[in-house]
């Protein structure tokens, strides 16, 4: 068996993941659930960059993460990273835990890896998965041309 995982496009809303022939957006949202049987996951992507595009039509090299709200159910922990050359932590959730992140407030998290320097998806890496441990994250990440 496999954990029940499924996500969902808060904004664009309803986005089927076929990127837009010329513009994008700036920022998209994004919320993941996952229901335990016990597995885990392990840098599983969350969030494929390539996927998207920006303002301009372009694939974004990098993004910042704005905004982070989770409420986690069991589980040690929850760890988001992007995928670069050496992944770079971007929050590590304790498990029964729920809180906001507000990163506006300071320009946002900004992913410091580099085009070339691996794909710069977001990861998620479940850390003591128990069957029946529940996890809901939203994530509104900016979208960067360079």
């Amino acid at each position: 068996m496999a954990d029940t995982v499924s996500e969902q496009w808060v904004y664009p809303p309803n986005w089927d993941e076929n990127p837009p022939n010329k513009n994008g957006w700036r920022r998209v949202v994004k919320m993941i659930r996952c229901v335990s049987d016990g597995t885990g996951e392990t840098d599983v992507v969350k969030l494929d960059i390539s996927e998207l595009r920006c303002l301009n039509g372009s694939i974004p090299t990098r993004t910042v993460i704005e905004y982070i709200s989770y409420d986690v159910k069991g589980f040690t922990s929850i760890l988001l990273e992007w995928d670069r050359a050496a992944n770079v932590p971007i929050l590590t959730i304790g498990g029964d835990s729920q809180n906001s992140v507000d990163f506006k407030e300071f320009g946002g998290l900004v992913d410091p890896g580099e085009e070339g320097d691996r794909t710069g998806d977001i990861l998620l890496t479940s850390n003591g998965a128990d069957v029946g441990d529940i996890y809901n994250i939203l994530i509104c990440v900016r979208l960067k041309e360079r």
